[in-house]
């Protein structure tokens, strides 16, 4: 039997991981996919071991929100050799629990495996809701805290706010006279109430080891503005069933609409204010999606501006945005709603048509074509300048099953129609 420096037996380290109390997960860094899980680990979840190597941490863990935040905490483990992390894991039946979750990167046999041990909190979440029991504590968190603060009574459904939370809302101190728990769900935006509700009543059945949602609340003056808002189970009756709920509420409006501008960049062209290609990829496998699924047609058409290059070599980059502005104006102002018209790279754009022929989508990309042509614009010397296109289409199900494809054979109809003379259609 094999025997490390110690002179202990390597089945001993085994059967220490197997059978230690603590949770144990073997994770793959770059797929988040759980390789390995010990006995704590498989019971903790609620699973066998076999479920919990299906999974990853991404599934696993409520606070690792997609592969992108995953691979910025892999590069910081690795990094540091050590990780320490505050989440909350999802059991099978859906429940969720709080864990402090400590991550080290180990080497073996030339590959990199993160070794995660997880320890349950709920002990010290028991000890925080005797915390907050204390009636002492509660009142001053309640008045001193700079957050909105909000304590729910649901036995009569009574509401305390601190005056934080009516400075938040634009009230006076004193202006609403005993508030209820509808003074605060009558504010919920519209939209956003099915949520909030749903995300109350996970945390009250026990679902979930807190309330927290961001939504918007109507304010004073009647705007709504955005609002992070956190809670937690503080008293339960003799059955369990809770009793009182205590929270806080944050203004977020300027970091939410940072947050929304950021991903308007992301998405949205600067130049034309059409949807770029990022964006315009998934709308095209939504269309495409749809298509499959209910047989309609889709046309796929791929535009690029006629000599181009040259026109911005002899009238500078200026007239050339001038161009592109003007041409994709010019498509926007014929289209049906139903159309999406996106911008898929330098002077190349992607149209989607869903739900008309070939022949439909042929007439259609023939017009634009020559409404491009009959409109000039006036470039910044004042110069009356006329541009053409070149456009190639391509139609679902006949030319392609998938993205690739259909972008591809639009793209071929296109370089012939230029190959013919440009100014056309192929």
């Amino acid at each position: 039997m094999d025997k490390n420096e110690q002179g202990l037996p390597s089945e001993f380290f085994y059967q220490m991981y197997r059978h230690i109390s603590d949770a144990v997960y073997l994770i793959d860094p770059e797929t988040s996919n759980i390789i390995d899980a010990n006995a704590a680990g498989c019971a903790a979840l609620g699973m066998s071991r076999q479920e919990v190597v299906s999974e990853s941490a991404m599934t696993l863990n409520k606070d690792v929100l997609g592969l992108e935040q995953w691979n910025e905490i892999s590069a910081e483990i690795q990094r540091k050799g050590s990780f320490l992390f505050m989440g909350r894991h999802r059991r099978k039946d859906g429940s969720d629990y709080p864990v402090e979750i400590l991550t080290d990167c180990i080497e073996y046999e030339g590959r990199s495996v993160f070794v995660s041990v997880a320890r349950d909190l709920s002990g010290f979440e028991r000890h925080r809701d005797y915390l907050l029991e204390n009636e002492h504590l509660r009142t001053l968190f309640l008045n001193e805290s700079s957050d909105g603060l909000w304590d729910w009574n649901l036995e009569d459904s009574s509401l305390f706010l601190s005056p934080q939370w009516f400075r938040i809302m634009g009230y006076g101190p004193h202006e609403i006279e005993n508030p209820t728990v509808e003074t605060w769900s009558n504010a919920i935006h519209p939209d956003d109430v099915k949520r909030v509700m749903d995300a109350m009543e996970s945390h009250l059945s026990g679902e979930s080891a807190r309330y927290e949602v961001k939504y918007r609340l109507r304010n004073r003056n009647g705007n709504f503005i955005w609002v992070h808002d956190r809670g937690l189970i503080a008293k339960r009756d003799e059955n369990g069933e809770p009793m009182r709920v205590v929270g806080l509420v944050i203004d977020i409006t300027e970091s939410q609409r940072h947050a929304e501008e950021l991903l308007h960049r992301a998405r949205v062209d600067e130049l034309t204010g059409l949807c770029n290609r990022r964006a315009g990829y998934e709308l095209f496998e939504h269309h495409l999606m749809k298509s499959q699924q209910t047989g309609e047609p889709l046309q796929v058409a791929m535009f690029d501006l006629d000599r181009f290059k040259l026109l911005n070599d002899t009238y500078g980059h200026l007239d050339g945005d001038k161009a592109i502005q003007h041409f994709a104006g010019t498509l926007k102002s014929h289209l049906r709603s139903t159309d999406n018209l996106f911008r898929w790279g330098g002077e190349e754009f992607l149209l989607l048509c869903p739900g008309i022929s070939v022949e439909e989508g042929t007439a259609l990309i023939t017009r634009l074509v020559a409404e491009v042509a009959a409109r000039p614009f006036v470039s910044s010397g004042g110069e009356i300048l006329s541009v053409t296109c070149s456009a190639g289409l391509a139609s679902y199900p006949q030319d392609g099953l998938s993205i690739r494809e259909l972008v591809s054979k639009a793209d071929q109809g296109m370089y012939r129609a230029k190959k013919a003379g440009r100014n056309q259609v192929a």
